[in-house]
């Protein structure tokens, strides 16, 4: 169904493109959920930035089961594999995993088009984090993709804020 619903949405493609024509956008910053707009961007003549809503650590974690796929090599869906490459020591359960990394299906392909995306963007991604918090996975994300990053979430001193007032 989602994989649908994602469909459904790029077929808006031209009205966005038309949309973004007439305001003379200098740039599209999308979710990463709509890879169309790398081409939409590129129609235009505009760098596309793609925005992450989620943290380095799990984007760091889904490339390693990508490239390196350690959960292939257990004997059962409840034995632990290393995510090896990772700044910290995390293993996991295939059982564990989303259905879409263990069995491939339609939004297999859709997180396929999102990576294509990925590489084919300005070369910059957002993601929904800080450095203080996550500064040795933003690193390895980096160095991984060779995308520049940059980190849009709360800063530090908004977190001391609000642990102050939990």
């Amino acid at each position: 169904m989602t994989s649908t619903l994602f469909h459904g949405l790029s077929l808006l493609q031209p009205q966005i493109e038309q949309l973004f024509q007439d305001m003379q956008s200098d740039c599209i910053v999308s979710d990463m959920f709509y890879p169309w707009t790398v081409d939409s961007a590129t129609k235009l003549g505009i760098p596309r930035l793609l925005l992450y809503v989620t943290c380095y650590f799990s984007l760091c974690a889904q490339n390693c089961v990508q490239q390196y796929k350690p959960h292939e090599i257990v004997n059962s869906d409840t034995d632990l594999f290393l995510l090896s490459g990772l700044p910290n020591k995390i293993e996991m359960t295939r059982l564990q995993l989303p259905e879409w990394l263990r069995t491939p299906n339609g939004y297999t392909q859709l997180m396929d088009k999102i990576k294509e995306s990925e590489r084919r963007s300005y070369g910059s991604i957002l993601a929904n984090s800080f450095y203080e918090l996550e500064g040795a996975y933003e690193e390895l994300h980096k160095n991984n993709t060779g995308i520049r990053t940059w980190s849009v979430g709360p800063d530090k001193q908004f977190n001391k804020i609000r642990l102050l007032d939990a």
